[in-house]
């Protein structure tokens, strides 16, 4: 019966939000909609992207690991409502008594489409496909992982967003010995808008379930990030986001994420 849990809230909030945009006119969203800035904030712009990440975990029972991420996002279609996404990561774990070993980690490609935009919001469905291509156990999942992504993005007033997103990660084949992925995130984003266009910060908690091992735990991550000008043809970036995690069943303590972009060249 577990397994069919997140099935469940897939479907429901699929539904749900189906219904919402049929209910909708159609027309596109007048200028100034939402947060404005093309600064890779509003779930529903889907911008050419370039980023170098590197995100530092701090595990359970001492482990940690460090992760570059390479992504490259390029729009599709005239009217830039669909992208493809590439990631590439390079990992490395330390574990205790096991030393640290680097390499490739699991390799993914989503592909992103934007519906049922208005004025007041927008619906965001994504699928990704994330690859068993780490040649080590410690620094990927040893399954070929599909992931299904539905986000409802809200337009506030006064230019904030609210974008809550259900996100469902499930293992279609792999390695017999590594254990299943099974699981689903409740994802609450949002992104107050601020008197620098500058400047910009993110705010986003969420609640994470591992059917397959039974354990959940909360998470909150803020994003404070920076436009630098241009570069490369569009608009360079600098961006650090913290994360916390809570609970007994949490897979880690901590983690912090500093990175580089370039959107819309």
């Amino acid at each position: 019966m577990s397994h069919c849990r997140p099935n469940l809230i897939a479907v429901v909030v699929a539904l749900t939000c189906a219904k919402l945009a049929m209910a909708q006119s159609g027309q596109p969203p007048p200028a100034g909609v939402g947060n404005s800035a093309d600064n890779g904030t509003d779930p529903t712009k889907l911008s050419s992207t370039i980023a170098v990440q590197h995100e530092h975990l701090a595990l359970r029972e001492g482990a940690r690991s460090d992760t570059m991420k390479l992504t490259y996002t390029l729009p599709l279609g005239e009217q830039r409502n669909a992208s493809v996404r590439f990631r590439v990561p390079i990992a490395r774990v330390e574990t205790p008594g096991l030393g640290d070993h680097t390499g490739l980690g699991d390799a993914s490609i989503q592909f992103s489409r934007v519906f049922g935009l208005t004025s007041a919001h927008g619906f965001v469905a994504q699928g990704e496909w994330v690859f068993d291509t780490a040649r080590r156990a410690e620094l990927g999942s040893g399954k070929s992982v599909l992931k299904g992504t539905l986000v409802w993005a809200l337009f506030l007033e006064g230019g904030n967003i609210f974008a809550p997103a259900v996100v469902h990660s499930q293992s279609v084949a792999g390695r017999a010995n590594r254990a299943r992925v099974n699981t689903t995130t409740l994802d609450f984003y949002c992104v107050p808008k601020l008197a620098d266009a500058q400047t910009f910060v993110t705010i986003d908690p969420a609640l994470s379930f591992d059917w397959e091992n039974g354990k959940h735990y909360p998470s909150l991550a803020v994003t404070v990030g920076r436009a630098l000008g241009p570069a490369l043809g569009g608009n360079a970036q600098v961006f650090v986001k913290p994360t916390v995690f809570a609970g007994g069943e949490r897979p880690g303590d901590w983690g912090l994420e500093v990175g580089v972009k370039v959107i819309g060249f």
